[in-house]
């Protein structure tokens, strides 16, 4: 007995929200050390209130003197844009595809339910929106008017534009680190040194900070601190179990192998580097230094199948983008400046 889909489930806004959209913005290790703005519907001001200073002065018994406000208030802009993502799979394609995923998940081959059907397909759908999702978040630039880089500005764009610090190869504190090449061997750590050293004293004061690092330079940092303890125990112990969370003087680090991979393939398109060896980059920031905003109310799915390509199509829309609050509450390494 054959198995014919005539038709396809339907896919609701609620499906596309909690299978793709939510799972992208709430979901990733990453994203709770961003603040999401869920319903925003275009550029949107955000009102920001900087911390209150040198307000107390000696007693007087003299009229009321307010100090200054004028430096107190501050806004930060966030401009999101929409982007979608369109798949096609041949009807064949398809049917492999979701046998494929049947198998893994030990469905029953006579007791398919639509329900089942419609996961399998967002489940597909949701790995390629969020691979791509997390490499524009982070290595997208509008400058570079590309079709994969450069929708919007992504993290390490908008920190540049705001004014963080930034480092790059050059930096007095790394081994000398050749242009066009790989990371040297301690500079891993050193960076994060650097980055660490770097930081403005209101970044430090505020906790609750993290490291992203790309795969190269947590290698090295492993490296630079196991291997040169001489595999004494607890360096033994991590060598050989693996260390499920690193840090760096107490803060977490997160790798994005991503980006290697990204920055290996797409070099010409990424800002900040020009050779596919120079995938080593990373940022030092606090827990809602940056906003990402996105817009749960407005994601849109569309499906149907051409009869003249004999193709299922699907078509996912949402919107998104970035800002930093301050430019002190972040800094960053880049084997060459950010144009």
């Amino acid at each position: 007995m054959a198995l014919e889909l005539t038709s396809l489930p339907t896919v609701e806004q609620y499906d596309v929200n909690r299978a793709i959209i939510q799972p992208i913005f709430m979901g990733q290790d990453y994203m709770q050390y961003m603040e999401v703005l869920p319903n925003i519907k275009g550029t949107t001001v955000i009102d920001k209130f900087n911390q209150l200073g040198k307000i107390t002065k000696a007693f007087t018994n003299g009229a009321f003197s307010a100090e200054s406000s004028g430096d107190k208030g501050a806004t930060i802009t966030i401009t999101p844009s929409r982007v979608e993502a369109e798949i096609e799979f041949r009807a064949n394609e398809l049917f492999n595809k979701m046998k494929g995923q049947l198998m893994r998940d030990g469905h029953e081959f006579d007791n398919v339910e639509g329900s089942v059907v419609k996961n399998i397909l967002l489940d597909l759908i949701g790995q390629g929106v969020k691979a791509d999702f997390n490499r524009q978040l982070w290595l997208s630039d509008v400058a570079e008017a590309d079709a994969d880089y450069g929708i919007y500005d992504g993290i390490f764009q908008v920190a540049k534009e705001a004014g963080a610090t930034a480092l790059t190869r050059e930096y007095s504190g790394l081994t000398t680190q050749a242009d066009d090449a790989a990371l040297v061997a301690g500079n891993g750590l050193k960076i994060m040194q650097g980055l660490y050293d770097s930081a403005a004293p209101e970044l430090l004061e505020a906790g609750n900070h993290v490291f992203f690092v790309s795969g190269d330079i947590a290698d090295d940092y492993m490296a630079s601190t196991l291997e040169s303890s001489s595999f004494a125990a607890a360096g033994y112990g991590a060598m050989v179990n693996g260390v499920p969370n690193l840090t760096y003087r107490g803060i977490p680090i997160i790798v994005r192998r991503d980006w290697d991979v990204a920055i290996a393939a797409d070099v010409a398109e990424i800002n900040g580097c020009t050779a596919a060896a120079e995938t080593h980059r990373a940022l030092l920031t606090t827990k809602d230094a940056f906003v990402v905003g996105t817009d749960f109310d407005e994601n849109s799915v569309e499906q149907w199948y051409s009869m003249d390509n004999k193709a299922y199509r699907f078509r996912v829309a949402y919107m998104v983008g970035v800002a930093l609050k301050d430019p002190k509450l972040a800094v960053y390494y880049t084997p060459n400046a950010i144009s």
